[in-house]
């Protein structure tokens, strides 16, 4: 299913919250982040040697480690379903060198909508550093709280005034996941740290299309990059790809809810509305029909002004993907599509439109 790219304003997502100790970074991919992809296959040296962490000690490394479920917690105070923390809990660890630093990926899962990728980032050798998510360190920006607290710095210290004050070496750090185009358009980044100071770096693609239950081949690219204390400009940059797999949590289970009468909202004919479950959580796509003579533009407004609700009424709870999707490049068929943090298919849903509601059961 093409989505609508052009409305889908995810730079919200992945806020900064002070408190959190978090910065975020969008990627509205459908023009800058295709560049950027093609600057990355262009320039990309692949530095790195695989470290493949597996049995126990694996394990006990990646649990060790913020993930997503500290993310949710932290920016938006998001409950991850249980078997969501489940899933993303067993995913193997893998580790590369890239230059001085070791990177983890010790969460990497998808779910046919979307990839979720939190990889740490540490010296190979163990040493102390001071780890800024990509461009920040030449940005002026201040280091999170936590990473103040750790090394007792004043609050508001940039990256730079830290590394001069501490002598300790500076890097940015970058650690994405890479799908063809065709696959995914828009992915988002983010990063929290670690009480020592370390970094863990979080990436998300939405996938353009629902994808089979079966594992996804992806490249792992990561970039780190070593920064001057004094001026913030680039020593020396390393930059590695690597092929990976990543497991793809089954489809559990599915259902259509149907209006109990014939609904038009706001030029809109509810025909369906489509349910799937996940170990990370619910997807609803309401079907319609639009209304002859009803422009893209004008479905997009109505699709935009509705809202997902559970049986009673209530907002449903934020979904992990963050994102309403809507396709109207097929008109008169168009589609809206919400996640939802739930562990089970509601019994029934209620689409909302201004003062219209309708069930669907």
């Amino acid at each position: 299913m093409k989505r609508d790219w052009n409305r889908l304003d995810l730079k919200d997502a992945f806020h900064t919250i002070p408190d959190a100790c978090s910065r975020a970074l969008m990627e509205a991919a459908r023009s800058a982040g295709r560049e950027a992809h093609h600057q990355r296959r262009r320039y990309r040296i692949a530095l790195a040697a695989a470290l493949m962490l597996v049995g126990t000690v694996a394990a006990a490394f990646a649990a060790t480690q913020l993930g997503w479920t500290e993310l949710f917690s932290r920016e938006y105070g998001m409950d991850v379903p249980r078997s969501a923390q489940e899933a993303l809990e067993i995913t193997q660890s893998v580790a590369y060198e890239v230059g001085p630093v070791t990177i983890t990926y010790q969460q990497l899962l998808a779910d046919g909508h979307m990839v979720l990728s939190a990889a740490q980032a540490q010296l190979t050798n163990g040493g102390d550093a001071l780890y800024a998510d990509d461009a920040a360190a030449q940005d002026g920006e201040a280091v999170p709280q936590s990473v103040a607290a750790h090394y007792g710095l004043a609050v508001g210290s940039s990256w730079l005034e830290a590394a001069q004050e501490l002598d300790l070496p500076l890097y940015s750090v970058r650690a994405l996941v890479e799908l063809p185009s065709a696959y995914s358009q828009e992915a988002m980044e983010s990063a929290l740290w670690q009480e020592d100071g370390s970094i863990t770096y979080f990436n998300m693609l939405l996938l353009d299309s629902a994808m089979e239950s079966e594992p996804l081949p992806v490249t792992l690219y990561m970039q780190v990059t070593q920064h001057d204390p004094v001026t913030g400009e680039s020593l020396e940059t390393w930059q590695a790809q690597e092929d990976a797999i990543v497991s793809m949590t089954p489809l559990l289970a599915e259902k259509d809810y149907l209006p109990s009468a014939d609904t038009v909202l706001d030029g809109l004919t509810l025909e369906k509305i489509h349910g799937e479950l996940y170990a990370t959580g619910v997807y609803l796509t309401a079907s319609f029909t639009a209304a002859e003579g009803m422009t893209q533009q004008e479905a997009l407004h109505a699709l935009y002004g509705m809202t997902m609700l559970d049986a009673e009424g209530a907002q449903l709870p934020m979904g992990l993907n963050l994102s309403v999707q809507a396709d109207v490049q097929a008109l008169p068929q168009a589609t809206l599509e919400v996640s939802a943090a739930l562990e089970a298919l509601p019994g029934s849903v209620m689409l909302s439109a201004g003062e219209q509601t309708v069930t669907a059961e």
